[in-house]
């Protein structure tokens, strides 16, 4: 089989889980079986359901699962093909995996974004309350764990997908990888790519805490039975302009409440604002994930 014998589903789908969790097993032996290189994606049975989804629709590229004796973790896999042969050479330099920017184009469905997300991607949740309305507000983030790409690499990536998919992320920084991962950065757009994605929950229902914002914040009712539970606005998102600001305005020793009085905001806004900078902008690591 051959890339271009793939229909757009099959290359979208393949390569976005191949940047994702998947691999292209290659042995170390110099030669190349005469019978090409195989796929492997490990995984964790708890997520058993996301890849019988995967085997379902698209069986030409993916052969079985087979269930690890250990009974916990489990591997979806390929035949061999010459297919994962040329992948191997497209998507590896020195053993290590890069995203094949070239193949980019060919990856124009949304599923191609879906594997991305699903494999290895979180949502991300902030919590913050109002304790004289006795509303909790809730506020999503998404991200996609890419760091063990180059940034330039990520940037390539970000441009194609907000060309194509119209959802746009930037560049948040970590401490381990190459050091910076994908976020979508404005609450609407978070929320918009949800519902985008809503859908798919139902084919895959193990998924639906990941995929259904709706559904998400029924769940966060159930935890706070006791006070309002409200999905933030996105007037109240900070522009790149008002966070640049304010981590000058820290820099320079400025209190929250004068930034709060300059930026025509309310103080408590600028103080859970900082709090959101320091994690995932300054420092990624202290970010707590919903998966």
């Amino acid at each position: 089989m051959k890339w271009d014998d793939l229909t757009v589903f099959e290359k979208s789908l393949l390569l976005g889980t191949l940047l994702g969790d998947g691999t292209i097993a290659r042995t170390k032996a110099k030669q190349i079986p005469k019978r090409g290189l195989q796929y492997r994606e490990h995984f964790s049975v708890k997520q058993m359901e996301y890849r019988e989804w995967k085997l379902k629709v698209a069986p030409r590229i993916f052969s079985g699962i087979k269930v690890r004796s250990t009974g916990t973790s489990a591997e979806l896999y390929s035949e061999r093909d010459e297919l994962f042969t040329w992948l191997w050479e497209q998507c590896y330099i020195d053993r290590k995996k890069h995203i094949p920017v070239h193949l980019l184009k060919d990856c124009t469905h949304p599923v191609f974004l879906l594997a991305l997300y699903l494999d290895d991607g979180s949502l991300s949740l902030t919590k913050s309350t109002r304790s004289k309305l006795n509303q909790v507000i809730i506020t999503p983030h998404i991200y996609l764990y890419l760091q063990a790409f180059y940034p330039e690499e990520l940037e390539n990536l970000s441009e194609f997908i907000a060309r194509t998919f119209n959802h746009h992320f930037v560049l948040s920084r970590r401490s381990d990888g190459h050091f910076f991962t994908l976020r979508i950065q404005k609450t609407e757009e978070a929320i918009r790519f949800l519902n985008d994605f809503s859908p798919y929950a139902y084919a895959v229902p193990s998924m639906r805490k990941k995929l259904d914002w709706e559904y998400r914040l029924g769940l966060e009712c159930e935890n706070h039975p006791d006070m309002t539970v409200i999905s933030s606005k996105a007037k109240h998102d900070y522009t790149e302009e008002e966070i640049e600001f304010i981590i000058q305005a820290k820099q320079q020793g400025i209190t929250d409440a004068d930034i709060a009085k300059e930026l025509d905001r309310s103080y408590w806004s600028v103080v859970y604002k900082w709090q959101d900078i320091k994690k995932n902008h300054l420092k990624e690591e202290a970010t707590i994930y919903v998966y």
